[in-house]
């Protein structure tokens, strides 16, 4: 009978836990959306998934900063030289013709931009630095000079790309990159006052070179960029997705 249907559908029904409701309507900073028995309208829907696109786009931006100001860098290193052969240095301090997020004017910088693409390659590093070296989402990989290895004295690093299974010989400190692409800073030092011999050690003894190829396939090629336009601060506009872009396709 109807009577025993309806005992039957009560008996079964349970009250909805408090704060799990289902309006009809609910107001909310997208507006109002609707629902019938929990369900959404097709307007509701639409509104949710474009909302949810907006929140994934948000934080596709804040994860992304890191890699996009690095390939920033990497683009103004490399309009300088190629990769692992050209060093700009800061010969003279920082300006303000220098755009960058952190750095000072008291010390003489001086960095590169490695590839890993070829295989491994070898680091001289010069004595009396403070650096380290950064991969491609500008995560530490390690520390080069004073607080590193060499324990400012210089060193022979051998740096391995991602996944590397061949030969490792002794003789060098080993890094074993998380990235193709590398960024590799430091600072030397003033002696009273003078930046001059700080960046004279740099160009005496930093070496870049294939394992197995200690003369190099290109003569290292310093560049003073003192006083000189040097930006490696991330676009806000849509070149940001397209250098983001870049970076997801050239990264395992």
């Amino acid at each position: 009978s109807l009577a025993t249907a309806q005992q039957s559908t009560y008996k079964y029904s349970t009250p909805a836990p408090p704060g799990v409701a289902f309006p009809d309507t609910s107001e909310t900073r997208l507006g109002t959306l609707r629902f019938t028995d929990g369900y959404p309208s097709d307007a509701t829907a639409q509104t949710l998934f474009d909302n949810l696109d907006f929140q994934r786009a948000v934080q596709a931006y804040l994860l992304a900063i890191p890699a996009v100001s690095q390939a920033t860098n990497r683009d103004a290193i490399l309009k300088l030289g190629p990769a692992n052969y050209t060093v700009p240095i800061f010969e003279n301090i920082m300006d303000s013709r220098s755009t960058f997020l952190t750095a000072n004017t008291s010390t003489p910088y001086s960095w590169m931009w490695l590839d890993l693409r070829s295989g491994p390659i070898v680091l001289e590093s010069p004595p009396k630095v403070l650096g380290a070296i950064n991969d491609m989402w500008y995560r530490w990989v390690v520390d080069i000079g004073l607080t590193g290895p060499d324990k400012g004295k210089g060193g022979k690093y051998l740096i391995l790309p991602p996944g590397y299974k061949g030969d490792v010989p002794k003789g060098y400190i080993v890094v074993r990159a998380p990235t193709y692409s590398l960024w590799v800073p430091w600072r030397s030092f003033v002696v009273d006052g003078d930046p001059k011999p700080g960046v004279d050690l740099v160009k005496k003894f930093t070496k870049v070179y294939p394992l197995g190829k200690p003369t190099g396939v290109a003569p290292m090629k310093f560049v003073n960029v003192s006083g000189k336009d040097f930006n490696t601060v991330a676009p806000s506009d849509y070149r940001f997705w397209e250098l983001l872009n870049e970076v997801v396709q050239s990264e395992p």
